[in-house]
């Protein structure tokens, strides 16, 4: 083969590696969808949006015409303000109705907003509620700041609950059921559907451990009665708690607040509360959880323009070559960054591996290994930059081992001092200063992504802070600054997004969501062979939010397809003798094929499991695209070979194209009638630990028979 022929066929086969994986394009992406059968009905958005108004404004509301007609309302009464403290004593429903009050409203196209504010004229304590009822959703959020306008300390304010209300549930009859995950605890069950019951006399509370919002519990859930439900999320990046108690008459009550609060302000001092986003729905579990996505997606996930952000697929190998010789350098990082493009993916990812001392001892040294990195990542950057592609480095800010930089130079940003601990951010100056320091390294290495880990539980520092009439202040004062470095990095530095992780899933919140994307969701995803843990986690999560994902080590389609979701993440051997270039390109491509469908609906078809015998499926459905997907996988140990299942989203009259594309990527293609499919999709998996995806597309009318 001459010199010009090995040439042509180098660009031809570039060319074709390239069409094969093309990124997500805002084309891609969906908008706010228009009104279809997932969509609440306009009388239970005119419901809640009438109980907001009543509830915080206490301006009397005409009924909806589902409450006009006697039909059953939601499980939400409109019994008083929406959430309680005591203060100096007293509870808030016994001082509020005896407090002035103002209130303001604004109608906006997509929301209607509530400013109200209660003030106690001897303290000065100055309450206030900042609450948004959507106009296409059955759903309200809010949060509450309290002021001290005075000029003394309060009296002690405790028990601060974000929301505290009645649910309409009776006395006899079948019980609630509080539809929820667990947490992510780097185990099997991470992310696990559960469904616990909630019979007349029953009590269920939920909090998570240490700190961290999502460490064994999810602070996203649904309870269910009778028909009707309420979803709830909670957005504290802190030690939030909830609980669901059903008095042996019937009502329910639910709080979710802070944990623990017992404080006094002072003068000038304001603090916040939980975010709080209650939705209400009636008819369909599922149809009513994919309309939750879609609010999550639409008004809380970052945005590019008016769609949702375009998740990257990102080539990371740090799990596999932190201890190599010279991939943790800047030759070695040049390379990866080649490999990565010629590969089809957006973006390489830096991890743990560029700082003195390593991970963990070296966490708090925020500057390059002089010998491995001499000219810092900007090499790096400018490397993936020139290729079309984009850099993402990992920082552990919060966390600050003994002996590193910030222990010697700063021990008074440390709880913990010089032997090192917790990062202060609920020092001004300590947050000042390590905003301006992460935005330097930002600037200097061409970062176009920030990695935010975590992997420390900050309760104990925060709780061993507080003074007894201080309780719960550190923590406040601390996620307060939290979002106030997140927020700064992105308002300083247009474009930038934020990568949460905490021990991989366990800080995930509906503040978190709001500000970045769960790129790595457990730390599951730092080993090999955890492919059925990541189909449960999938299955679980994507009840309630639509942007997540995992890893895949191998290009194996049962690997990928495994960690398939609205991005991606590869740690492919590359520099293993046997690594298939060819194989990897195939299996980006099929990955980032698969991405749009994962900001559509959700379907589950079947139960979610980690059990070796166990055979899971689910469904993505783009409605706007009249497309989807399904992935369905046999696990290595399970006897069954076929399964059926019941898709959603189709419709009867249209005609649809399926690919059935198995695990060495064979592709059959058949067309059926919608009826015929969603009465029963089967699904053949020949082979232990063998997947099988299904791509289907709407073509026309249907026909035939």
């Amino acid at each position: 083969m001459t010199a010009f022929v090995r040439l042509l066929f180098s660009v031809v086969a570039l060319a074709f590696c390239v069409q094969l994986a093309r990124a997500l394009e805002p084309a891609d992406l969906p908008l706010d969808a228009s009104r279809d059968a997932v969509m609440a009905a306009p009388a239970e958005v005119a419901e809640m949006a009438a109980w907001a108004a009543r509830t915080f404004t206490g301006k009397a509301v005409a009924e909806s015409p589902r409450e006009a007609a006697g039909k059953a309302p939601s499980l939400l009464t409109a019994a008083g303000v929406p959430f309680s403290f005591i203060y100096g004593g007293k509870p808030a429903a016994e001082l509020l109705k005896d407090w002035p009050r103002t209130a303001e409203t604004r109608e906006l196209p997509d929301r209607i907003c509530h400013c109200v504010a209660w003030t106690d004229p001897h303290s000065g304590l100055r309450v206030a509620a900042e609450a948004v009822a959507y106009k296409r959703y059955a759903a309200v959020d809010w949060l509450l700041h309290f002021e001290n306008t005075g000029k003394q300390d309060t009296p002690i304010l405790e028990d601060i609950q974000a929301v505290d209300v009645p649910l309409a549930t009776a006395a006899a009859g079948r019980p609630g059921v509080l539809h929820h995950l667990a947490g992510d605890d780097c185990s099997p069950r991470s992310f696990l559907p559960l469904d616990s019951p909630l019979p007349a006399g029953g009590k269920i509370r939920l909090a998570p451990v240490g700190g961290r919002s999502s460490n064994g519990t999810f602070p996203f859930f649904n309870f269910e009665y009778a028909g009707r439900g309420l979803f709830v999320a909670v957005g504290w990046t802190g030690q939030w708690a909830a609980a669901l108690e059903r008095a042996a008459a019937g009502p329910t009550r639910l709080r979710a607040g802070m944990e623990r609060t017992h404080l006094l302000l002072h003068p000038g001092e304001i603090i916040r509360s939980p975010r709080i986003l209650l939705m209400a729905w009636q008819g369909d579990r599922t149809a009513a959880h994919n309309r939750f996505r879609r609010l999550v997606l639409f008004h809380y996930t970052p945005k590019e323009g008016p769609r949702p952000l375009a998740v990257p697929v990102f080539w990371q190998c740090y799990d596999r070559y932190h201890g190599h010789a010279t991939w943790p350098t800047e030759a070695g990082q040049i390379h990866a960054a080649d490999m990565a493009h010629r590969t089809g993916c957006d973006f390489l990812w830096l991890d743990a591996a560029w700082f003195p001392g390593d991970f963990p001892n070296g966490v708090g040294n925020w500057f390059c290994k002089p010998q491995a990195f001499p000219r810092g990542l900007k090499p790096v950057s400018d490397a993936c930059h020139k290729a079309g592609m984009k850099f993402v480095v990992w920082f552990e800010p919060e966390r600050v081992a003994a002996g590193s930089q910030i222990a010697r130079e700063h021990p008074e940003f440390v709880f913990g001092g010089g032997g090192g601990g917790l990062f202060r951010l609920d020092d001004p100056a300590a947050r000042r200063w390590l905003t301006d320091l992460l935005l330097r390294r930002i600037e200097e290495y061409g970062m176009d992504w920030y990695r935010n880990d975590f992997n420390i539980d900050p309760l104990p520092f925060w709780r061993g802070n507080d003074a007894p009439d201080r309780q719960g202040m550190t923590e406040i004062r601390y996620v307060q600054g939290h979002y106030a470095v997140w927020d700064e990095l992105r308002a300083r530095r247009p474009g930038l997004f934020i990568d949460n992780c905490a021990s991989g899933g366990r800080r995930i919140d509906l503040e978190t969501i709001a500000r970045s994307i769960t790129l790595w969701r457990s730390d599951t995803g730092c080993e090999a062979g955890h492919g059925d843990w990541h189909q449960a986690q999938a299955l679980g999560m994507n009840y309630y939010l639509p942007l997540h994902q995992t890893c895949a080590w191998t290009p194996d389609a049962y690997e990928i397809r495994s960690a398939s979701g609205a991005g991606g993440i590869v740690q492919f051997d590359f520099l293993g003798s046997d690594f298939s270039p060819q194989a990897a390109r195939h299996a980006v491509a099929e990955l980032r094929e698969n991405q749009k469908y994962f900001y559509g609906d959700f379907y589950p078809l079947t139960p979610a499991s980690t059990e070796p015998e166990g055979f899971l499926a689910y469904q993505v459905h783009r409605p706007d695209l009249a497309a989807g997907l399904v992935l369905a996988f046999r696990r290595a140990a399970c006897k069954t070979a076929e399964i059926t299942v019941m898709p959603g989203g189709l419709s009867p009259d249209a005609q649809y194209e399926i690919d059935f594309v198995d695990e060495a990527r064979q592709t059959t293609t058949k067309q059926l009638p919608g009826r015929l499919l969603a009465a029963g999709l089967s699904l053949a998996i020949p082979q232990p630990r063998s997947s099988l995806l299904v791509r289907y597309r709407q073509v026309g009318p249907a026909t035939g028979k």
